[in-house]
């Protein structure tokens, strides 16, 4: 299984950038949202690389691909949140716990690696890296600009937390 970590050129400044804000906005929160924006390229080319799955032709395999179509999405963990960071990719709790949908996904993804069951291996069918090859200059070129974006939304409305409650407030 491939593991790829992710560094956006001007980590140091977006950080110090969160930092600014007032101790009355969860900083969590704030790169929860960024990273939610930063990664909607990364998504959506994930789930159009979708439609060219082989076997498509069989209604079983066709339904399963558009669940696993929409578990596709941004993502975290408690640990994850520890370090302020995320996933991408199928998910498999919550809504899509019960359609195996992210289960299926790494059977998709990683099939010439897997053994199904004994019964022998399947076919590569990857979609996930192959969006990230294609979209990752762009992920990181809109970074310090989905940054600037959420920042100011975080602070007006906590300027219209403070106008609202004041200072004791919030």
């Amino acid at each position: 299984m491939a593991k790829s970590n992710v560094t956006v050129l001007g980590t140091k400044e977006l950080n110090d950038m969160f930092m600014q804000l007032p101790k009355q906005i969860k900083k969590n929160t704030v790169w929860q949202k960024f990273w939610r924006k930063n990664s909607k390229p990364f998504i959506d080319a994930a789930k159009s690389n979708l439609n060219s799955l082989k076997g498509q032709e069989n209604q079983s395999n066709k339904k399963r691909t558009e669940t696993l179509k929409r578990s596709i999405g941004y993502f975290t963990t408690r640990r994850s949140r520890k370090f302020l960071g995320g996933f991408v990719g199928p998910r498999v709790k919550g809504a899509y716990r019960n359609e195996k949908s992210g289960y299926y996904g790494a059977w998709v993804e990683y099939g010439g690696q897997v053994k199904f069951g004994g019964r022998g291996f399947g076919e590569d069918q990857p979609f996930i890296e192959p969006s990230w090859k294609s979209n990752y200059l762009k992920v990181t070129q809109n970074a310090m600009g989905d940054a600037e974006f959420i920042m100011a939304k975080a602070i007006k409305s906590h300027e219209k937390k403070l106008q609202k409650y004041g200072k004791f407030g919030v």
